[in-house]
């Protein structure tokens, strides 16, 4: 499946094809579904609503789509619209990680605690940060994007983006308060 490129599914779409619809679906729901999911607390239901709303909206305007960039960036800022437009509508207090994601399943039971306990720690302290730092390091570090990446999604320049990470950083260092967390 991530062997087809975008460019050939698009073109396909813009021609007709009805089915390149079903592989361009296929190909990039999971990943925008999580990430809906991640920024409203885990909640499902909510976060397939607004990856239909993404999808919907990309299909509405794929005519006018112009090949400047890679598509998952256009894709990915549709959504953060998306999920930015329903934050302010419903002043709806955002968390792009849950710690259900955390995969502890090769851990014993002490270490289980330990690794539950950090990734409350960082939870709580990711939670702090104002939405547009958090944002940033969502997609620099969960996504792993480059910070000319996170930019485009954003809307924002490079300097920006790479400000907003940095001092989003230096915050979760400092709401840690420990020097042995390192960010990478």
């Amino acid at each position: 499946m991530r062997a087809i490129k975008d460019y050939v599914i698009i073109l396909r779409i813009k021609s007709g094809d009805v089915d390149a619809w079903g592989l361009l679906v296929e190909k990039y729901y999971d990943t925008i579904f999580n990430y809906c999911r991640r920024r409203f607390f885990g909640n499902t239901i909510l976060a397939e609503d607004l990856t239909q709303d993404v999808f919907l909206k990309v299909i509405s305007n794929i005519d006018s789509y112009k090949f400047s960039g890679k598509f998952f960036n256009y894709l990915f800022t549709v959504a953060v619209n998306a999920c930015n437009n329903y934050s302010k509508k419903q002043k709806f207090e955002e968390s792009e990680f849950d710690e259900s994601y955390a995969d502890h399943s090769n851990l014993n039971s002490k270490n289980k605690e330990v690794a539950d306990s950090k990734g409350d720690e960082i939870q709580n302290a990711l939670d702090a940060l104002p939405e547009y730092q958090r944002e940033a390091l969502i997609l620099r570090f969960y996504y792993d994007m480059k910070v000319k990446e996170v930019a485009m999604v954003t809307g924002t320049s490079v300097a920006t983006a790479q400000s907003r990470i940095q001092q989003g950083l230096d915050k979760l260092k400092r709401l840690l308060k420990r020097e042995d967390f390192y960010f990478e």
